[in-house]
């Protein structure tokens, strides 16, 4: 199944819908359990810890996808640090100009985690 040209079944766009899914779903959540989203709390620990893999995932494919040989340092700067280490990766892979706008679209990705994370506290106060 195809929508707007990205394959819905791929792995790399199934990872980012998980991304999406752990965004919302989170905070929505800990509104409906605790009644107020706070920051570091357990149940935002909890999605962080279910992000990473998903991360992780997309970046995996996408390094297969450029035939990119990473070692250890990048493979654990994106775990640890992947707002640091995706812009490096993504210049690495895809040169100077291409990397810039991969950074960018990644960068708009994050935003819209962010804005799912926020509708999901939304929604969630509806039924507190």
């Amino acid at each position: 199944m195809q929508a707007s040209g990205y394959d819905l079944k791929a792995p790399k766009t199934r990872a980012l819908i998980l991304l999406g899914v752990v965004s919302f779903v989170g905070p929505l959540l800990e509104m409906l359990i605790t009644g107020k989203v706070e920051d570091l709390s357990k149940f935002d620990l909890a999605a962080t810890i279910v992000s990473i893999p998903l991360i992780f995932w997309w970046y995996h494919v996408d390094k297969r996808e450029h035939g990119y040989q990473a070692g250890p340092l990048m493979n654990g700067g994106i775990v640890a640090v992947a707002i640091v280490a995706l812009p490096i990766y993504f210049v690495r892979t895809r040169g100077w100009k291409r990397g810039a706008v991969a950074t960018l679209l990644a960068l708009g990705v994050f935003a819209i985690l962010l804005g799912l994370a926020e509708l999901g506290e939304w929604i969630g106060g509806f039924f507190i």
